[in-house]
């Protein structure tokens, strides 16, 4: 079986979300019953941080997620640098802003970097244009050059993304505002009605040309609300009408022997939405077929 260890980092980190309740995902993940299973399949895996929120909440957001992108961009750099595949669990999706700007610290003198994008939403809103004035509705803009200084400039005074090397998948949910932006970029957008109609593997099959087209390696970043909310309840913006999550997990399993693949980034978890821990189990089957091309993801 070909396998290669998990770098797993937890990003027990939830001030940018809606609840904080996501903060609590990656510690249940870390404690879960079910990474037994990993061990039956021998899929490798090691715990190497937590990063988690103790700043006092009179801190701006955007401070907060500054300290904390900061922290999580300088071990996504070193892990990288040293061949490392990693996983990071989050926590809420400005996760995502520290995730990829350690990547593209450890590469961009090589080449560029691609990343795929899971999500229910764009989360392509700038302090300009949010109406919730959440930072976790704006890492895929943050990555992209826009938005607070403080988050666009972590490690680089430079964009992280290339908008060419962009792509989202099933999305189904977003304002007319960050649309537009990433309209106006040119990002290749597969909304949920493209997935629902094409399916899932070819969906991705064309993502995958994207972000491996005059790039380096990609990257995945998953929202768990990405997936429907009948099987995988565990968030706090469910959107009806998802990824079905064994299709998701099939995908994952296709790229798992993919050395392109620096690594990937699972977020937006909250355990106390999670009903008989459908969505913990879903995100260990996850982890299994990221570490194993040869993983059955219906294991029970």
């Amino acid at each position: 079986m070909d396998n290669k260890k998990l770098h797993l980092i937890s990003y027990a980190c939830a001030s940018a979300g809606a609840e904080m309740g996501c903060q609590a995902g990656p510690v249940v993940l870390q404690q879960s019953s079910y990474l037994a299973e990993l061990n039956k399949l021998h899929i490798l895996y090691q715990w190497d941080a937590l990063i988690t929120s103790a700043i006092q909440s009179d801190q701006p957001v955007k401070n907060i997620i500054q300290m904390y992108g900061l922290q999580l961009a300088n071990i996504i750099s070193q892990q990288v640098k040293q061949q490392q595949y990693f996983v990071v669990l989050g926590g809420d999706h400005s996760s995502a802003i520290g995730t990829w700007s350690g990547v593209y610290d450890a590469c961009y003198q090589q080449g560029a970097l691609g990343l795929i994008w899971i999500d229910a939403h764009m989360d392509s809103h700038t302090p300009e244009t949010t109406e919730s004035g959440r930072i976790h509705g704006m890492p895929v803009a943050t990555l992209l050059g826009y938005g607070y200084p403080e988050l666009t400039t972590i490690l680089h005074y430079a964009p992280k993304l290339h908008p060419k090397n962009l792509c989202l998948i099933g999305v189904r949910s977003f304002e007319q505002a960050e649309r537009d932006l990433l309209q106006r970029l040119q990002v290749r957008i597969f909304y949920m009605e493209e997935v629902q109609r094409r399916g899932m593997q070819a969906v991705f099959q064309e993502a995958l040309e994207i972000v491996n087209n005059e790039t380096i390696g990609y990257g995945i970043s998953i929202d768990i609300d990405s997936l429907d909310p009948r099987e995988a309840p565990g968030v706090d913006v469910p959107e009806p009408n998802g990824i079905h999550a064994q299709d998701l997990c099939d995908v994952l399993s296709s790229i798992a022997s993919d050395k392109r693949c620096f690594g990937a980034e699972i977020a937006e978890f909250d355990p106390y939405y999670d009903k008989n821990k459908q969505t913990e189990q879903w995100i260990i089957r996850f982890l299994a077929a990221l570490g194993s091309s040869q993983v059955n993801c219906c294991y029970n």
